[in-house]
């Protein structure tokens, strides 16, 4: 019986290879630079994003630890750094608040051709 051949096409950890390999599996893998990393690592947040939505109360620590994971791969990719994330982070939270409240905003309402 042949091998049977997985279509994957998607960013993956970088050891993720080598540990595949050592279990027996052959990898068809190639690094990614440039826009092309850059759009692989938008599509990753979303599915790491998802991924923390969903989970279990008990697994949510590891899917955030994967969003940050990411976030860090992204922001590299563009000359950031995790502290520059935490800068604006803060500036935005000084002006706008955080999101510790829980506030939800169902509705709003205003006068015709009010503009905002």
């Amino acid at each position: 019986m042949g091998r049977m051949r997985f279509r994957v096409e998607k960013l993956i950890r970088d050891r993720l290879p080598a540990i595949m390999r050592a279990q027996g599996l052959s990898v068809f893998d190639r690094q990614l630079s440039g826009e092309e990393l850059a759009k692989a690592l938008r599509n990753k947040l979303l599915e790491e994003a998802q991924e923390a939505v969903t989970a279990s109360d008990t697994d949510l620590i590891e899917e955030l630890a994967d969003v940050a994971e990411v976030l860090r791969a992204l922001a590299a990719s563009i000359g950031k750094t995790p502290e520059d994330i935490e800068a604006v982070r803060q500036t935005k939270h000084a002006a706008r608040g955080g999101f510790e409240l829980g506030t939800y905003n169902a509705a709003v309402e205003a006068q015709p051709g009010l503009s905002a």
